[in-house]
């Protein structure tokens, strides 16, 4: 979905700008698109990794490497990018 809404972004801001009045508070900002990005960019791997785990020729061996990978791209995410440790912060809290 963000794949989606990040390529159809000229034609997302054409209809907030056509209904600004009806939308009001719910516009995207700037900043609103940089996170959406920043988002994206955060899951493509966790999306890869879901793909290449499908289907009956997965072993344990590859899920578990693939695990570390995933873990290990978490942590250097979370540390470099403020934004995202903010997000981890809130689902420990939920």
């Amino acid at each position: 979905m963000l794949h989606v809404l990040l390529n159809l972004r000229p034609a997302v801001k054409k209809y907030c700008s056509d209904y600004e009045d009806e939308l009001e508070e719910d516009l995207l900002s700037f900043a609103d698109w940089k996170k959406l990005r920043t988002i994206r960019d955060f899951l493509a791997p966790f999306t890869r990794a879901t793909l290449a785990a499908e289907g009956d020729s997965t072993s344990i061996d590859s899920t578990l490497f693939t695990m570390d990978v995933l873990i290990k791209h978490l942590q250097n995410q979370v540390v470099s990018n403020p934004f995202l440790f903010f997000l981890k912060l809130r689902l420990i809290i939920i």
